[in-house]
């Protein structure tokens, strides 16, 4: 199918696959509740691979979002409310690593599969999830950085203290740098003087690292953790001035990345794929309902973009996939 086509018959398909979560309709196709973490655009990737896999599947798709990545109480009464809908499964990117877990295990009881998408929660009775290796790509990360600097000082702007996403990408990133038990110190010359938690706002991010930048002169480079961190560290280098001696390594490539990159802003971003995570999230919820084995974890792979590779054919797919694709009404 060419993208052409696909976004005319995915347009057409809006009203009737994405109308939020209510009663269940009278229909043969199965309802998948696809359940997002914010309203922010790295979402609306997920969305259209959602709406594609619903498409080509048969599948009637309903698409939720809190506003914020600080609404986990919201986000958990979708959980509830796609319950109450009779969902056949619900492919959610969780917010929390243990808050949903006793809403989960509620649709578990009830015969509802539940997937994640993006990061996972400890809830052992979810069926797959399906997301970046975010331990490697945190290594990824903190070998491209340390390439960058060679040595000094690393401030971090983390989304949540308690997400898995955060929790491995800063393992990762802290780990690669700092060597292990039965390993040298690699990079015995690099330290993390402090990490701020940011709750994935774009506005706390900015502010978060401009406190980095004044409270630590000897600042090398920041890493950011997910997408709106990275935009507000990009934010604050911007307005204080500073891209030629600050660097940045952040997470999830955004709409204006490109000018960042192209002048020296942001030095590299690690590029995750939402499009498949979306896609694959419902390609597996229908394979759950037909009663088929799936994998576990599934992982959706992660690639370092920078201004020399950001126009790659390869790399410009990853970052666009949905080119020409309407917006979505929020």
């Amino acid at each position: 199918m060419n993208r052409k086509f696909a976004a005319v018959m995915a347009g057409l398909m809006l009203t009737a696959a994405l109308t939020g979560c209510s009663a269940k309709q009278d229909t043969d196709q199965p309802d998948i509740y696809v359940i997002c973490k914010s309203k922010d655009s790295y979402w609306d990737t997920t969305r259209w691979g959602a709406v594609d896999a619903g498409e080509e599947m048969g599948l009637t798709i309903h698409y939720e979002a809190p506003d914020t990545e600080a609404d986990i109480d919201v986000q958990i009464q979708m959980v509830q409310d796609a319950i109450a809908a009779g969902a056949d499964a619900i492919v959610l990117a969780p917010l929390d690593t243990e808050a949903l877990n006793g809403v989960l295990k509620d649709a578990d009881m009830q015969g509802i599969p539940v997937l994640t998408i993006d990061s996972d929660v400890s809830y052992t009775g979810r069926a797959v999830c399906v997301s970046t290796q975010n331990l490697s790509a945190g290594a990824i990360a903190a070998r491209e950085a340390a390439a960058l600097v060679g040595e000094g000082e690393i401030g971090v702007i983390c989304h949540k203290a308690d997400a898995q996403t955060a929790k491995e990408r800063m393992g990762g990133f802290v780990t690669e740098l700092d060597g292990n038990a039965i390993e040298e110190d690699v990079y015995p010359d690099i330290e993390v003087v402090e990490v701020k938690y940011c709750e994935g706002d774009i506005e706390r991010s900015k502010e978060g690292t401009k406190q980095l930048i004044e409270e630590h002169p000897d600042l090398k480079l920041v890493y950011a953790t997910n997408q709106p961190g990275t935009v507000g560290a990009c934010k604050a280098i911007e307005e204080l001035g500073l891209a030629d001696q600050i660097t940045l390594v952040g997470f999830d490539y955004f709409d204006g990345a490109d000018v960042y990159l192209g002048n020296g802003t942001l030095d590299g971003v690690m590029t995750q794929n939402p499009y498949n995570m979306g896609y694959l999230g419902v390609r597996y919820a229908k394979k759950l309902i037909e009663g088929k084995l799936v994998p576990s974890i599934v992982d959706t792979g992660a690639t370092y973009v920078e201004a020399a590779n950001l126009n790659d054919p390869d790399i410009q797919w990853l970052i666009d996939p949905i080119v020409d694709r309407p917006a979505f009404d929020q």
